[in-house]
């Protein structure tokens, strides 16, 4: 006869972040000055990609935020 265990299983204990600054997916913390960094050269890579075409600066920065925080 086969003997079988049971393990108890936890769920994993989910951190809220202390700031906006930190990315609940990978942990990543920035100071304000480098998550404004991180997030103009994000928009500025968006910009780029779409061939330099003027207009959208407010959907490049929202979506730059979204990038740098999901990062």
């Amino acid at each position: 006869m086969r003997q079988t265990s049971t393990v108890k299983r936890t769920s994993a204990k989910t951190s809220t972040p202390k700031n906006r600054f930190e990315t609940p997916l990978a942990q990543t913390t920035y100071s304000k000055e480098d998550y404004i960094q991180k997030v103009k050269e994000t928009a500025y890579e968006l910009f780029i990609a779409r061939g330099c075409a003027h207009g959208y600066d407010v959907e490049d920065w929202l979506a730059a935020e979204q990038i740098v925080k999901g990062s």
